[in-house]
């Protein structure tokens, strides 16, 4: 134990929207000779703390956007980082009510602004010192340099501390596998809302024209049944009536043909986003159709969706997963990689490999930072918190490929350069 040697200082993330307070923290800290991380916001901290290993973190509560409640809990629900103790510091006076907040978010202790150096120094001491012992003991258990007496000892310790932390792991697993099926769930009743929506608002189109072409072959029928019963019909007036119906009977055939079509791929896709059926299919056709049900979304924006391929391949496969996969894609690049209408183009391309299916997405979008791109499956992590991003799509996109569909998928990205993501997945699942 006396011989370890300390090779690095410990990591404090102190998250505080005013700079001015992460001067003061460091300095009444400064002693401790620790390493500093600074994080102006919740967001930025929950970045960060997937990134580091710190000891502890100081939590102001009150920041804009992402309070410091909300950070803690994100941070206590996610197995990187609920393994790190918080202290929240407030400018409120400590009540029952506030405390118990303060608790379940996760904390381990409170301060109270203004803050008084000495407490702070001391509380922090205190979780340092037990991050050293922790350290100590991992390292001498490594070696095998620990006193047999002091082994016995530990190991008693160890397995309490195993057993404890195996059950609340496997609580938060199948906590996590429960939330997994209805996020799941949600999504596919949001997307055949969309569904919905976009197929109503095509076929209203078409609709329309038949109404309007039988309307008029209603009035024409009716002077022609006029000349008759008045004994004044023509020649002349016969071949325009007979003209006129053949022509609108003709843009009403070709209209219904485009509705039934339209009524024909809605039901194929909404049938397979709500059920789990498997079945057999031409893949690159159903990738079409699903698009063809985005065409609504699509057309809001200025870009062009460009679909190529083997239109060979024939799967086994879960359909509905598909649709959830290319809907997702899509309404993420529309939403994320081209704001404000801007124009541009997203390729989807299919390919065989041997027994598996290799399918290729990409957009010319805004692309991302590495560091936010290696996130993007992360649950929760989103770039618009506040403006409609629940930072969930991907992360359902993800278990789709990886679990449904037996697979995996990788995201390459470069701010400016678009993103594009590569998923390679078993042809016929059995």
């Amino acid at each position: 134990m006396g011989g370890f040697v300390q090779e690095f200082n410990p990591k404090i993330l102190i998250v505080d929207d005013e700079p001015n307070n992460h001067r003061v923290y460091e300095r009444t800290l400064e002693s401790l000779n620790l390493t500093f991380v600074r994080a102006l916001s919740g967001q930025q901290a929950l970045a960060i703390a997937h990134r580091h290993d710190f000891f502890l973190i100081l939590m102001d509560v009150q920041m804009p956007g992402m309070d410091g409640f909300e950070a803690a809990s994100l941070l206590l629900d996610h197995p990187k980082t609920c393994h790190i103790p918080v202290i929240f510091i407030t400018a409120f006076a400590r009540d029952e009510a506030f405390e118990f907040k303060g608790y379940s978010s996760g904390a381990g202790d409170y301060l109270v602004k203004p803050i008084n150096e000495e407490i702070v120094r001391s509380k922090v001491s205190v979780f340092l010192e037990l991050y050293k012992e922790k350290m100590r003991l991992n390292h001498a258990y490594s070696v095998g340099k620990k006193a047999e007496e002091e082994l016995r000892f530990h190991k008693d310790k160890l397995e309490i501390i195993v057993r404890e932390r195996t059950e609340e792991l496997q609580s938060t697993l199948n906590n996590l596998l429960g939330a997994q099926d209805q996020l799941v769930e949600s999504e596919k009743m949001a997307s055949l809302g969309r569904l919905v929506a976009g197929v109503a608002h095509e076929l209203n189109t078409p609709i329309g024209i038949c109404i309007t072409a039988s309307s008029y072959l209603k009035d024409e029928n009716a002077d022609v049944n006029q000349a008759i019963d008045s004994q004044k019909l023509t020649k002349k007036k016969l071949d325009k009536y007979l003209v006129s119906t053949g022509q609108s009977l003709g843009i009403i055939l070709a209209n219904l043909d485009r509705a039934s079509e339209l009524i024909s791929n809605f039901k194929l896709v909404a049938v397979d986003v709500s059920s789990e059926e498997m079945r057999e299919f031409n893949l690159l056709d159903y990738i079409k159709r699903t698009i063809l049900s985005l065409k609504p979304e699509i057309r809001r924006t200025c870009v062009e969706v460009i679909v190529s391929g083997d239109e060979s391949i024939v799967v086994y496969s879960n359909p509905g997963a598909w649709s959830q996969i290319i809907t997702n894609l899509i309404l993420n690049s529309l939403n994320h990689g081209y704001p404000n209408k801007q124009p541009g183009k997203i390729f989807i391309e299919l390919n065989l490999q041997g027994d598996s299916i290799d399918f290729s997405y990409k957009d010319e979008g805004k692309g991302m930072e590495p560091q936010v791109a290696a996130m993007i499956f992360e649950p929760f992590f989103t770039t618009k918190r506040g403006s409609g991003g629940s930072g969930l799509g991907m992360y359902i996109v993800y278990n789709l490929v990886t679990q449904t569909l037996g697979g995996e998928i990788r995201c390459y990205s470069d701010l400016g350069k678009g993103c594009s993501f590569q998923i390679n997945c078993i042809k016929n699942l059995i």
